[in-house]
């Protein structure tokens, strides 16, 4: 009952009182179109907020969160960073999942195919060795973990392995299909799904042919007023709307 008054409290406080003291936000590159229309559509509500988001890989900022970096709220591509960062008793509590991650195959090269799995082997037969794949770093990016795992599953990890191209977060593995770095990409859906201009083709890739992409946002134990307040309003239908919008999976 505390814990609900306290909520409330914060819902309620004027987000005048810190009007000048801007909210710095981690988040997840593949938030990068759905968090921005979210911040837009919440500053439209409260002008006087001053949201301050970068976007980046999930581990790299847990690392960060760990040797002190003053965000206020983090989001992650996985939970399992957030799970970190509360035992170690950085966060208020153990935070909240807001949605789920897609993997897509993305390609500009012309391939005919019904599903993923298909596009990814016609690609593979078609390319031979001249064409980079695109995905992000496995070592601290949730979405280069689950394209390892999903070319795993079908087995051509091995056969693929030299022809990665490793970007440094899930925004980075689409730029380097779009700027031609790599001819086509393992790469995050909610980059492209709400898009129309993008180049290519693009196939959605079942939730079950690779690791669950389970998201979550957290409170670090620093939050104040603004950050409190959005924190909530990410959790109302309205912002569902746009996660879903933009591709994610309900939480």
């Amino acid at each position: 009952m505390v814990r609900i008054l306290l909520l409330l409290a914060c819902l309620s406080l004027p987000l005048s009182v810190t009007a000048n003291q801007p909210v710095r936000i981690a988040a997840a590159a593949d938030l990068q179109l759905a968090l921005t229309e979210l911040a837009r559509q919440f500053k439209a509500e409260h002008p006087q907020a001053d949201l301050r988001i970068t976007f980046g890989s999930s581990g790299v900022f847990a690392t960060q969160l760990r040797q002190g970096a003053p965000f206020e709220l983090y989001f992650s591509a996985n939970a399992d960073y957030v799970h970190i960062l509360y035992e170690e008793g950085l966060t208020l509590d153990e935070g909240t999942d807001y949605a789920f991650g897609r993997l897509a195959f993305y390609t500009r090269d012309p391939l005919q195919a019904d599903t993923a799995e298909q596009a990814l082997a016609a690609w593979h037969q078609q390319a031979r060795n001249t064409h980079k794949l695109s995905i992000a770093n496995p070592r601290h990016a949730p979405y280069g973990v689950a394209a390892i795992g999903w070319l795993d599953q079908l087995g051509m990890e091995q056969a693929l392995k030299h022809r990665l191209v490793l970007g440094e977060n899930a925004a980075q593995s689409v730029q380097f299909v779009l700027s031609g770095a790599a001819r086509s990409g393992i790469v995050a859906w909610p980059l492209l799904a709400s898009r129309d201009d993008l180049p290519g083709s693009r196939w959605l890739i079942p939730e079950d042919q690779h690791p669950p992409l389970q998201q979550r946002m957290v409170l670090m134990k620093n939050a104040g007023p603004v950050a409190h307040a959005f924190y909530h309003y990410l959790q109302t239908d309205a912002a569902r709307q746009v996660f879903s919008h933009h591709g994610f999976g309900a939480p």
